[in-house]
């Protein structure tokens, strides 16, 4: 397993600080980002408000699709460990060069509703490149921002 960004994963819930948090950065040890929320949000936001944070960075987070993957693939990230990961998501860091981990490793990563395939999963499953995940992670945000507004 790789382990180079020296951390174990049984440390891993304890940096969510018991469910506080599902997104933290850590930078040579030190957590320089935490978050909260449901979903790529929380991988969007410190992508696009401070990317530099996640360059180089170790990003712990409670699961890990591919969508999420890309956005940290294209953020620099050095290491990405999570609680429950894809399997599509692990194949695609490593074959960008990011070392990964995960407690639980899934073939298929659900929606919230537990009825079928993670919208962001299902829209980024047949892409290769993470620069074109992040168009469509985009618009598929905002499709479902939308037909949440209209309920």
């Amino acid at each position: 397993e790789g382990d180079a960004a020296g951390m174990k994963l049984e440390n891993l819930s304890a940096l969510f600080e018991n469910g506080a948090y599902t997104l933290v950065v850590q930078k040579n040890g030190v957590t320089v980002h935490k978050d909260f929320g449901q979903g790529v949000g929380p991988a969007l936001r410190v992508f696009d408000a401070q990317p530099e944070l996640l360059k180089g960075a170790l990003v712990c987070d409670t699961i890990v699709g591919k969508a999420a993957a890309a956005i940290y693939i294209l953020g620099g990230a050095a290491g990405v460990y999570a609680e429950t990961m894809s399997v599509a998501a692990a194949d695609f860091l490593t074959a960008n060069g990011v070392d990964c981990a995960c407690e639980t490793k899934t073939e298929k990563l659900l929606n919230r509703q537990g009825t079928g395939l993670c919208p962001f999963e299902q829209a980024v499953l047949e892409l290769e490149r993470p620069e074109d995940c992040l168009p469509v992670i985009r618009a598929t945000l905002a499709r479902l921002m939308a037909g949440k507004n209209n309920k």
